[in-house]
């Protein structure tokens, strides 16, 4: 018996999605940055590089900007993931392919992104290797993740099963 997703269902779907994604690429990031050489208490300085998307340059300085970065980088996250689950109340067919689905979210998302760091003046062209990294943090470690796990909520939750 199929019933019909609520939006309930729909959010519930998205903040998971989003916190674990969040989850994900951070882990990740800080794997190859710690592997690169960064010593571990400079890894807090991704989370003020997000505030300073938000805050300015000043934020570097500012003592409250690596919290304010976590809760920002987990909102944008979520925030994400509720538009891959609206996107898919309209194209259902993205439940049943979630590796390319997601792989393209990925993209799409990492390019959105770029444009937002562009746009609020904290924009450097990476390099060959750390383009590589993020795309493969955005693709891999987060468009992926979302699209499965929104894919498996979703179709938990109204019954459906798995193609």
């Amino acid at each position: 018996m199929e019933r019909t997703l609520t939006l309930r269902d729909q959010v519930a779907a998205g903040l998971i999605a989003g916190i674990a994604g969040g989850i994900l690429i951070d882990l990740f990031l800080f794997a190859v940055q710690l592997a690169g050489g960064t010593p571990p208490e400079k890894l807090a300085g991704n989370f003020a590089f997000i505030a300073a998307t938000l805050m300015g340059p000043g934020a570097y300085a500012n003592p409250a900007a690596v919290p304010i970065g976590i809760v920002l980088h987990f909102c944008v996250s979520v925030g994400w993931a509720l538009g891959y689950v609206y996107l898919v109340r309209s194209q259902p067919q993205l439940l049943t392919r979630p590796l390319i689905s997601g792989a393209g979210f990925g993209l799409m998302v990492y390019i959105f992104m770029q444009i937002v760091i562009l746009t609020a003046g904290q924009y450097h062209r990476p390099g060959p290797g750390v383009l590589l990294t993020q795309l493969v943090a955005h693709i891999v470690f987060f468009g992926i993740p979302v699209a499965l796990i929104v894919s498996r909520t979703l179709r938990r939750t109204t019954g459906t099963a798995a193609a």
